[in-house]
């Protein structure tokens, strides 16, 4: 069957990232990609693809990683849990003022310009915004996360709004065009965040608290 190799490569892909190891080092090599100056170059040939498309990935990279050795960690040892609940507002707080900072277009320019600017951009983004997310989102009882949801939201728009009504440029190294359509794509992106959040709020899912599964041993993160 033509689909015979792809299931074995899949499958041998999957035995490679078992251990937590081997999985930080597959998002080491993601981070490294995103930022290399290939890949990376592409993405900052535009301020759509720099701000909307790397920023993002970098972000997801952090959470992959803060997912993978995040909960392996809690697993072998227990008493790091009430740790992450207790930090858990500091966590988020630093991950939204770095996704904050990098958002700022002088801040974007600067990346383009200066490479070590843009190894700070990278690494920021990834270890002081992907991976405390991981780890202190599931911490939070569900009325926070629904208002952390607003708020994010409200911040898409308001972004996009900015970007669109903006008679100059706001990125030195973009034009004008591409930054409007940068407010077209978050004001887009802003109404699938809106039709999503409400999905979840109509379909009624209750707002379970994360489970850590190493082999026999199952942990529960705190409420409230």
């Amino acid at each position: 069957m033509p689909s015979a190799p792809f299931k074995h490569c899949f499958e041998a892909a999957a035995q490679a990232l078992h251990t937590p190891g081997r999985r930080a080092t597959a998002w080491g090599i993601a981070a490294l990609l995103l930022w290399c100056p290939g890949v990376g170059g592409l993405l900052k040939q535009s301020m759509l693809l720099h701000m909307g498309v790397q920023l993002s990935l970098l972000v997801a990279v952090g959470l992959g990683l803060g997912l993978g050795l995040g909960r392996a960690l809690l697993a072998l040892q227990p008493a790091l849990q009430p740790w992450a609940h207790r930090y858990r507002w500091a966590g988020l707080w630093l991950a939204a003022c770095t996704v904050m900072v990098w958002m700022l277009p002088r801040l974007l320019d600067l990346a383009v310009e200066n490479p070590l600017v843009d190894v700070l951009k990278a690494a920021s983004l990834v270890l002081c915004a992907g991976l405390p997310l991981a780890w202190c989102w599931p911490e939070l009882p569900a009325v926070a996360r629904g208002v952390l949801h607003v708020e994010a939201l409200a911040s898409v728009w308001r972004l996009g709004w900015l970007y669109l009504d903006s008679p100059a440029r706001l990125c030195l190294q973009y034009g004008l065009d591409d930054q409007q359509r940068l407010g077209q794509c978050l004001m887009f992106a802003g109404a699938l965040y809106a039709l999503w959040l409400s999905h979840l709020a109509l379909s009624g899912r209750p707002a379970s608290a994360p489970q850590v599964h190493s082999g026999e041993q199952t942990l529960q993160a705190p409420q409230g």
